[in-house]
């Protein structure tokens, strides 16, 4: 689980938050400012995120059998909480018919005791203070660059009844601040400053810190009577006196603030310009839609129904009648003629409407039908009397002919006939208009050839091909799956090298068929030794994939650099250029000198490693997190080194040995695992390491593993 160690902070940091988040009742909020894309030369991400859930597991440690809600907008909740405590936390989101605020008036009206959104505004304020005023703990976020005391002042100043302002507990506030090259770095008296170097492009500034704002309520103080019981600025001055910031920054803090504001205002300002002339065009646009839209549902209502009155039809006079009427209904075409296609490529009228009766089964030539044209697909227009038909005066036929459409039967994807229209009215047919007419035929067709037990024998066969090809990809998947674990577990080292006065003892167990862990030992230039173990997120192939990729990067950096640190650095950025944004990885890396036995190390966001010493445990404790998650600038890494002597183990595990579980849901512990461990120090390192897993299988009893187990344990003789 992540901590306050993922962050440069200061100790008086620790207990504040243990008293905020111990407390049974009362709104927490955790502030911070998200980065603007379009603002990223003046804003930068505040980690507010990264706080939120630490605060968020620290409420939940100090409670962990209260029920818990976890309220957020997405399907799967952002926030990162441990698998132990999974049980009792329920993940809810809004329904289509309810607000955020509605969803948090309903958790806390269930029963709910402590409650984690992920999103505060204003609609949410008078349910999280009701709920904070009956004891339940409120734990939410608020994207604002303001100080602890002005976002309750601000939150003070939205309420209807300004005595719910007594819910609120506490506000934590986080900013980044740029810090001094550490390269360049001097110090001036009891200040630092930095004239900039090569690695800091002349800035005297590279990389960023966080500083913390909390500010808690002091009885029935007004927010604004209350200061801050840590402020940005006392932060600031003790981060200076470290020599991580300059003092001249310190000082401009709060004027670089209101820049960023007045900044952050005339932006918005022409970016609701923009917004509101994108608006109006897209209103345009849409109303135009709309109508298009409304003209389109109307003829595919209209042809809906033609497709169901045409399976009831079973002669094809009938059928030319209703067509026809349909016709002239959709788009004025009152006369109609239907010829159907023989094998001995003559066509006959099998059916007319608007015409006289007596040309019925008349038959004319294929190429008479389609002329010169050709059948195409679509429809094209027909001037002149359909064929089969003769021409005659107007004055006898009653009417001129004018507007004529000819489409082509297709049916199974063979022509079986084509249809002529024709209006006495209209001088052409426009292009919704000869679509209508199109959609029509082709529903005549397909009641003519009845295509539709031909459509579905069709899709029974082919469901019945796929469900073939599921079984057979199944099987396939199955055989692939065991592979995999052949393949991943021939990849970790089981014979390590042969180093005098070193000796190695290694296990990895994965929770499923293929896991997310690994170790690793490489012989390095100068007879040095690299020693890695890993959690990957995850489990199942990606975990696998992920792993594989990371135990390559980790070996091909660490044979181009000696520093761990440069090496873990590196890594991270090729995990953030190829590897998907939601993995990443917790990992030890260390190098061991043979000759001097010093081992230099990084601890990227893994468990605590432990040397054991005679009657002595140490806890390498080195500060670092994760790789392939936070941006570049948030990452912090932290080389270390440490004297190795004769006769110490060196145990590296993954927290699937730590946090394994019983059926009560009791953890194994590192309390535990120091346990056994030093009670076999002076036994074979072999016994050492087998009697840790068993002692944790025993301990898990039937209960079914949450998680890869991995154990290296290194014996300095």
């Amino acid at each position: 689980m992540l901590d306050l160690n993922s962050f440069h902070h200061l100790p008086q940091l620790d207990p504040l938050l243990d008293e905020i988040t111990s407390a049974t009742g009362g709104l927490v909020i955790v502030a911070g400012f998200d980065a603007r894309p379009h603002l990223e030369r003046v804003t930068m991400a505040s980690g507010r995120g990264l706080l939120y859930g630490i605060v968020a597991r620290h409420a939940l440690a100090a409670h962990p059998h209260t029920r818990t809600a976890v309220l957020t907008e997405e399907k799967h909740a952002q926030l990162r909480l441990p698998t132990r405590s999974r049980a009792q936390i329920r993940i809810l989101s809004p329904r289509s018919d309810e607000t955020y605020g509605d969803l948090l008036k309903r958790v806390t009206a269930s029963g709910y005791s402590q409650v984690f959104a992920e999103r505060f505004s204003q609609e949410c304020y008078d349910a999280a203070l009701d709920a904070a005023l009956r004891d339940r703990l409120i734990v939410t976020q608020m994207d604002t660059p303001l100080a602890g005391r002005w976002v309750a002042r601000q939150v003070q100043e939205a309420l209807d009844e300004r005595a719910r302002i007594r819910g609120l507990r506490a506000v934590i506030a986080v900013r980044r601040i740029e810090t001094l090259c550490q390269d360049c770095k001097t110090q001036d008296g009891a200040s630092w400053r930095a004239i900039g170097c090569a690695r800091c492009s002349g800035t005297g500034r590279r990389g960023q810190v966080s500083v913390f704002d909390v500010w808690r309520a002091h009885g029935g103080a007004e927010p604004t009577e209350t200061p801050s019981v840590l402020s940005f600025l006392e932060y600031a001055q003790e981060l200076a006196r470290e020599g991580l910031l300059a003092q001249t920054d310190v000082n401009e803090m709060e004027a670089a603030q209101f820049y960023r504001m007045a900044h952050l205002v005339s932006s918005g300002e022409r970016h609701t310009v923009r917004a509101t002339q994108s608006l109006r065009s897209q209103v345009t646009e849409l109303q135009v839609a709309a109508r298009t839209h409304e003209q389109q549902y109307l003829a595919s209502f209209a042809l809906q129904q033609v497709g169901h009155k045409l399976l009831e039809l079973d002669t094809m006079q009938e059928l030319a009648a209703y067509v026809c009427r349909r016709a002239h209904d959709l788009c004025g075409a009152d006369r109609a003629v239907l010829y159907l296609l023989h094998h001995d490529q003559t066509a006959e009228i099998v059916a007319l409407n608007g015409w006289d009766a007596k040309w019925l089964h008349t038959r004319v030539g294929y190429q008479e039908l389609f002329r010169a044209s050709g059948v195409g697909e679509g429809y094209s227009p027909f001037e002149g009397y359909p064929p089969g038909i003769p021409t005659r005066a107007a004055d006898v036929e009653g009417a001129f002919v004018r507007a004529g459409m000819r489409i082509p039967l297709i049916a199974q994807r063979e022509v079986v006939g084509a249809m002529i229209f024709h209006s006495t009215v209209r001088k052409d047919f426009d292009a919704r208009e000869a679509a209508l007419l199109h959609a029509l035929a082709n529903a005549s067709a397909a009641a003519i050839q009845r295509a539709e037990l031909l459509d579905s024998l069709r899709d029974k066969i082919e469901q019945l091909e796929t469900a073939q090809k599921q079984i057979a990809q199944k099987e396939r998947l199955e055989r692939e799956l065991e592979l995999a674990r052949t393949v991943q577990q021939n990849m970790l080292p089981h014979q390590f090298p042969l180093v005098a006065g070193i000796r190695f003892y290694a296990r990895n167990e994965p929770a499923r068929q293929v896991g997310g862990d690994f170790y690793d030992v490489f012989m390095l230039e100068g007879d040095r030794v690299g020693l890695v173990i890993a959690d990957v997120s995850d489990k199942g192939m990606p975990a696998a994939l992920f792993m594989a990729l990371t135990r390559s990067l980790v070996r091909a950096e660490a044979r181009n650099e000696p520093s761990p640190e440069q090496v873990l650095q590196r890594v991270h950025q090729l995990l953030l250029e190829v590897a998907e944004p939601t993995q990443f990885v917790t990992l030890f890396y260390g190098v061991l000198d043979t000759g001097s036995r010093v081992m230099t190390f990084v601890r990227a966001g893994h468990d605590y490693p432990l040397v054991l010493r005679q009657k002595e445990v140490i806890t390498l404790r080195g500060v670092g997190t994760m790789l392939g998650l936070l941006s570049r600038d948030e990452i912090i890494l932290n080389e270390q080194m440490l004297q190795l002597e004769r006769g110490d183990r060196l145990v590296l595990y993954t927290d699937g040995i730590t946090d394994a579980m019983n059926e009560d849901e009791e953890q194994f512990g590192r309390a535990r695992l120091q346990e056994v461990a030093s009670a076999y120090l002076d036994a074979p390192l072999e016994h050492m390491g087998d009697a840790i897993l068993d002692a944790v299988a025993a301990h898990q009893g039937q209960a079914a593993p949450f998680d890869d187990v991995t154990l290296l344990v290194v014996e300095i003789s």
